[in-house]
């Protein structure tokens, strides 16, 4: 019963900040990026809201419980990401007062890599769509006992309304009590565990790496899995609703900081599961951990915990993915477009959602193509002087390669294609860089 009515309060909560927010979304501006004026406290928490989500909590948890201390570099390549993208990235990306990252090539790559860039996005974040919407099933679940279909169609159908309604600015001023009622569940989570149940003296392994995880694995996590998050369009949504090019630097280093604080605790919790329930009850560590193990009051707050963390990623995702089909792939500008593109995005990442319950392995999947192709020729792009530029078909090729091998790996299950995709991805950007007419005409004016 008082699960029942946590969540009912919780949702009308996120509805009423929703409808409070409706008056904002006037143009697509304002309904895509906050208008670029959002403070840096926003922009951060929605930032660490957005990236470490429920699926990758959930998931995370899973993962030490399966191979160890090794799961750390699944959020941690992530923070380690964002350190990269604060040092050489998003100052260039908030000065360029685009809208979307396809919107952000187009201006440096051409509108053939522009379409081509939002195809490939959109692919990816169906798939994250539908990775969050189990997440949620899983959660919903755990409370009230709901089969997984109905789960899945009851998350996706309230997170597509929400989304609908408040846009970018009620989804960055949600995130940052979202945020903070999972870092605040999580922690105490933890120190409960550790200090009301400690493990067995030796139980807790810090291995860098297992006989589940080697090598190929680290440089896969850090390389593949935190390029998705350098070169992110969730990411690029922060940084471009940010107030300014130096605030949007900031808030990437800050979030960093807090991704690589969180990668530690979630993966403490998943050894503290591996050392201490040999038998999980049908469920995943995450949530058998709240449900059997801990006070039930702090049992609630994790699992609202959670599903606020899955809320403020699966927004994103859907925010994110209508956004560049209204305004990138059919060129429109009607924020009525933008909540077409939501419901149907949902739909899709719903269906999927039925059938496919590995988090982690969809998030994974999702991933290998996007970080292979698009990652490194975007970057090449955008860190070239203004007298130099990649010719556009070149810059089209290197995403197809890149994202061909990755998908590759996807298929196949090998870590080494989206590796290769990468450098095959930067090399061809690389081959394809020429002067600007400007610069040549400049110098034979000389």
């Amino acid at each position: 019963m008082w699960t029942d009515i946590v969540l009912i309060v919780y949702a009308a909560i996120l509805l009423g900040i929703a409808f409070l927010s409706l008056k904002y979304n006037t143009n697509l501006e304002n309904f895509l990026v906050a208008g670029h004026k959002q403070r840096k406290i926003l922009v951060v928490a929605s930032m660490l809201a957005s990236t470490i989500g429920g699926g990758i909590t959930i998931g995370t948890v899973a993962n030490a419980y399966r191979i160890g201390f090794p799961a750390f570099w699944f959020v941690a390549a992530g923070g380690i990401a964002h350190f990269l993208q604060g040092a050489l990235l998003s100052e260039r990306v908030r000065a360029s007062e685009a809208l979307t990252l396809p919107d952000l090539a187009n201006r440096h790559l051409g509108p053939a890599v522009r379409m081509e860039i939002s195809l490939i996005i959109l692919v990816t974040w169906i798939g994250i769509s539908a990775a969050q919407f189990v997440a949620a099933a899983r959660v919903i679940t755990t409370l009230t006992g709901m089969p997984h279909a109905g789960a899945v169609l009851s998350a996706a159908a309230f997170i597509v309304v929400y989304t609908l309604i408040g846009g970018q600015k009620s989804v960055l001023r949600t995130d940052l009590f979202q945020f903070g009622i999972l870092a605040g569940a999580v922690v105490l989570v933890l120190a409960y565990l550790f200090l009301a149940k400690p493990p067995a003296p030796g139980s807790i392994r810090i291995d860098l790496f297992t006989k589940s995880f080697g090598p190929l694995d680290l440089v896969y996590y850090v390389v593949v899995m935190g390029g998705s998050y350098f070169i992110c369009p969730m990411m690029f949504s922060r940084i471009l609703s940010a107030d300014s090019p130096a605030n949007a630097r900031k808030s990437s280093f800050l979030s960093g900081t807090g991704m690589l604080f969180f990668a530690f605790a979630i993966t403490f919790v998943g050894l503290w599961a591996r050392s201490s329930l040999p038998d999980l009850g049908g469920l995943d560590p995450l949530n058998a951990i709240a449900k059997n193990q801990v006070p039930s009051a702090l049992g609630i707050v994790l699992i609202v915990g959670l599903l606020a963390a899955i809320l403020s990623t699966a927004d994103t995702v859907l925010i994110t993915a209508a956004g560049i089909l209204e305004h990138d792939v059919f060129k429109g500008t009607r924020v009525a477009g933008v909540r077409m593109w939501t419901v149907a995005v949902g739909a899709v990442g719903a269906f999927i959602a039925l059938f496919q319950t590995d988090v982690i392995a969809m998030l994974m999947k999702t991933y290998n193509g996007y970080t292979a192709g698009l990652v490194p020729a975007l970057f090449v792009a955008l860190m070239l002087p203004t007298d130099r530029r990649i010719r556009p078909l070149w810059g089209f090729a290197a995403i197809a390669g890149g994202y061909a091998l990755g998908f590759a790996g996807s298929i196949t299950g090998s870590k080494l294609l989206p590796l290769v995709g990468m450098a095959v991805s930067a090399g061809i950007a690389l081959a394809g860089i020429r002067r600007t007419a400007d610069a040549t005409n400049a110098t034979a004016g000389r």
